[in-house]
């Protein structure tokens, strides 16, 4: 092998799946709005599969007839993508976000390995088995889980008139167990406002509650996170 070889048809070919299968990956996050959309998957995969062709045929070359495990250098991505992984991943508001962004950047680079070691039909049941996850099983249970789960309530009032203790007292006049998460303020066509999150650990009479917090004087919105979907 000289500096200056061609790659094959298998080669190239790894390298346009590649780029497809993460695409499509990215592309779904981008759809979503995420900070790592088509380019940081599409370019981390395509570095799996260079460091995969690099580990297979690059280096045996340069070593001669020294033993290689050819698996050396390839494993190291499996370490070292953690650390993009890491850097979409933060926590706002007692809630931890980019959980799924970083997911998907690690299958990306996997993906990437696949293509690089000619697994390209595991690659794309892998990319398949991403957008069902993502865009079917996901969306399902939350679905249900709503009717059934837990679930973030998010009050909107005019501050500095005691609604929060007004609020909080609906609840417990009608034996609802809640906990307050977060509370923030905003001003609202140049009125002060507050905005707290309040915890149900059950959806029962959880629309009554709802309604009866808009009908209070000076809660302006009352409405149902979608904290855990928007991930």
């Amino acid at each position: 092998m000289s500096y200056f070889d061609v790659p094959d048809f298998g080669q190239f070919l790894g390298v346009l799946f590649t780029i497809l299968l993460c695409g499509i990956i990215g592309m779904e996050r981008e759809l979503r709005h995420k900070d790592a959309g088509v380019r940081t998957h599409v370019l981390v995969g395509l570095g799996a599969c260079l460091f995969t062709y690099v580990s297979l045929y690059g280096a045996p070359t340069l070593t001669g007839n020294m033993r290689w495990d050819a698996s050396r250098i390839a494993a190291q991505i499996v370490s070292g993508i953690g650390f993009i992984g890491a850097g979409v991943i933060f926590f706002n508001r007692d809630t931890v976000r980019g959980l799924t962004t970083a997911s998907a950047i690690w299958v990306a680079a996997a993906i990437g390995t696949a293509c690089g070691a000619g697994m390209l039909v595991i690659a794309m049941i892998i990319t398949l088995a991403y957008l069902i996850v993502v865009l079917i099983i996901a969306p399902a249970l939350y679905k249900v889980g709503r009717h059934i789960g837990d679930s973030i309530i998010e009050v909107t009032y005019l501050d500095g008139r005691g609604i929060l203790r007004e609020v909080m007292l609906e609840f417990s006049a009608r034996g609802i167990e809640s906990q307050l998460l977060a509370c923030r303020n905003k001003k609202i066509d140049d009125e002060p406002c507050a905005i707290v999150d309040i915890y149900l650990p059950t959806a029962k009479k959880r629309d009554e509650i709802m309604a009866s917090l808009s009908e209070l004087e000076g809660v302006t919105d009352v409405t149902l996170k979608d904290d855990r979907r928007s991930d």
